[in-house]
């Protein structure tokens, strides 16, 4: 029975842990990068602009989501040590995503490399079969992640990509200047109104803890 406390604890602290809206933020940071790669691409068509705003937004995203973690959700909720089991999953996890954004990186660059006239990488490749594997390549990934980490909002930022990747296939038939980053930009906006919304609900949460005196408040830490 103690057992089983111990496991339910530890379920409800580690989704406490991510009620602060900062993965969600995070999300959005990614795609913000892809859709400023876009932008670059489009006006200088050079592959190493291209590949360093995406690099950088994206590696600046990560940096950022580590010191908020820092500054922002463990002064609230304490340092918390998860178990074994877990920490195993959170090293997985990030094993994963970092597949992900390699891959990401590795699309984005040949995307912009097959649209070079006498390109070697310029193949003819359908834009709907690149944007499926893309699609695929992170989507199948997080929606296991969301699965195994027991994170299911991770899901819905997999199926914004899907949808960007695929809307900004569908407008490039279009005379909209730069598609890609369109979509990639409405993405990052959905992903921050909800990583945003996230996290003014949990900074009002702990503020009224505080107020509170309540256990899990700074004080009883």
């Amino acid at each position: 029975m103690n057992h089983l406390n111990l496991r339910s604890l530890e379920s409800e602290t580690w989704r406490a842990n991510q009620r602060d809206g900062l993965f969600d933020l995070f999300f959005a940071v990614l795609f913000l990068g892809i859709a400023l790669s876009q932008v670059a691409d489009g006006v200088w068509h050079s592959e190493g602009a291209t590949l360093g705003i995406l690099v950088g937004v994206q590696s600046g995203g990560a940096a950022g989501l580590w010191w908020a973690r820092r500054r922002i959700t463990q002064p609230r909720l304490g340092v918390v040590r998860f178990a074994a089991e877990r920490v195993r999953r959170i090293r997985t996890t990030r094993i994963a995503l970092a597949v992900c954004v390699a891959a990401t990186l590795a699309l984005v660059l040949l995307t912009a490399l097959g649209g070079r006239p006498g390109n070697p990488f310029a193949a003819p490749v359908s834009r709907v079969t690149v944007s499926a594997v893309a699609a695929g390549l992170v989507l199948i990934p997080l929606a296991l992640i969301a699965l195994f980490m027991e994170f299911p909002r991770i899901l819905a930022h997999g199926v914004l990509f899907a949808a960007a990747e695929f809307g900004g296939t569908w407008l490039e038939g279009t005379s909209l200047h730069f598609p890609r980053a369109i979509t990639f930009g409405v993405a990052a906006f959905c992903s921050a109104v909800i990583g945003a919304t996230l996290l003014i609900r949990f900074l009002r949460t702990a503020r009224i803890r505080t107020a509170s005196g309540e256990p899990g408040s700074p004080d009883h830490a």
